[in-house]
C-alpha cells in the first residue's frame, strides 16, 4: 500500500551533486540490506537517505510494499481486512524477486524483472513520489557526508557491489524470517514506541492499493497493526516486550541488528552504513583475489 496523505512536510533534498556517483559501475554480486521495523519507524525515510548516499547504478531499492495481494485475497481478521500480516503479501513473488537480485552482476540478469517492483506508488527519478516519504528528519548535510565518506571507501571494500536496499514491515518477522531475511546480507530492525508508532500511523487518511483504496477503521491500530507487530517480532525481545530489553542470544542467532528506541534517525542513518561498510568488509574478506 502506498500512503496518500501529505502528512509529513516537503523532504529535504540532498545537493544535486549527490545524485551523480563517481563509484565504479557495479560487476559484483550485490548486498541485501532489510530494512525492517514497524509502521510509522522510519523505514523508508532512511531507505530514501540510502539512495541517495548510495545513488544508482550502485543501488536499488525494494519495497514489500509492491508485494501485497490485491484486495480481494487479503485475510479478514475479526471482520475487518489485515493488511499488517504476512497472509496479506505474495511472499513467493516477493521471494522469487529477491532470489534473482542476489544473482545480479553488471547490468544482466534483471530482464522483466522492473514490471514486479512498482505498483506505481513512492518512487520516482527523485525519489518517492507520494508526498508523505522522504528524508524529514535527516539534514542534507548528513547525507552529503555520508555519501562522499561511502565515495573515499576503499575498493577493495567496496568491490563493484550494489547495494540493495529491501525496505518493509516484515522481512525479520518469525513467519517469514527464513524466506526472506534469509536472503539479506544485513538485516536491520529499527523499534518505534507503541504511542508514536499509533499516532504517525492514525495521522494518515488512507493508502493506495491495488484494487482501491484502504482507510484505517477506527481501533485498527490497536486491535490489528500493533498485535501483529509484537506477534512478528517479540521473539527478539525479552519476555516478547518490544518495547523492553532486547534478547541479545536470540538477536546475534538470528544475525539481526536492532536500533534503539533513542536513536535519531540521523544517527540510525549513520548505524546502517557503519554496518553496511562492515558486511562489505567481511564479503570481501571471504572471496579470492581473482574473483572480482
Amino acid at each position: 500500500m502506498s500512503n496518500t496523505h501529505p502528512s509529513e512536510p516537503t523532504p529535504t533534498s540532498a545537493p544535486p551533486s549527490s545524485s551523480q556517483s563517481t563509484l565504479p559501475n557495479p560487476t559484483n554480486d550485490p548486498l541485501l540490506l532489510a530494512l525492517t521495523g514497524p509502521t510509522s519507524s522510519g523505514k523508508t525515510t532512511l531507505a530514501t537517505a540510502l539512495r541517495q548516499i548510495f545513488p544508482p547504478p550502485y543501488s536499488l531499492t525494494i519495497h514489500a510494499d509492491d508485494f501485497y495481494k490485491p484486495d480481494s485475497l487479503v485475510p479478514v481478521k475479526d471482520g475487518v481486512q489485515d493488511w499488517d500480516c504476512a497472509g496479506a503479501m505474495d511472499l513467493e513473488k516477493f521471494e522469487g524477486v529477491l532470489r534473482a537480485v542476489k544473482g545480479w552482476k553488471g547490468d544482466e540478469g534483471l530482464e522483466g524483472l522492473q514490471g514486479l517492483l512498482r505498483q506505481g506508488n513512492f518512487e520516482g527519478e527523485e525519489g518517492p513520489m507520494d508526498g508523505v516519504h522522504g528524508v524529514k528528519g535527516i539534514s542534507a548535510g548528513v547525507v552529503e557526508r555520508l555519501r562522499r565518506e561511502v565515495e573515499g571507501w576503499e575498493e577493495r571494500v567496496r568491490r563493484g557491489r550494489r547495494i540493495v536496499i529491501v525496505d518493509g514491515f516484515l522481512l525479520v518477522g518469525k513467519s517469514v524470517r527464513e524466506r526472506i531475511a534469509g536472503l539479506c546480507d544485513v538485516r536491520v530492525l529499527l523499534t518505534a514506541r507503541f504511542e508514536d508508532a499509533k499516532t504517525r500511523r492514525e495521522s494518515r487518511n488512507g493508502y493506495v492499493t491495488l484494487e482501491g483504496f484502504w482507510e484505517d477503521p477506527e481501533g485498527y491500530f490497536d486491535r490489528v497493526v500493533w498485535p501483529n507487530y509484537v506477534h512478528e517480532h517479540g521473539y527478539l525481545f525479552e519476555e516478547g516486550d518490544v518495547e523492553g530489553i532486547v534478547d541479545e542470544v536470540r538477536r546475534r542467532e538470528e544475525g539481526v541488528v536492532i536500533l534503539g528506541l533513542g536513536l535519531t534517525l540521523e544517527e540510525m542513518l549513520e548505524r546502517v552504513v557503519e554496518e553496511l561498510k562492515k558486511a562489505l568488509g567481511d564479503k570481501a574478506m571471504t572471496e579470492a583475489p581473482g574473483d572480482q
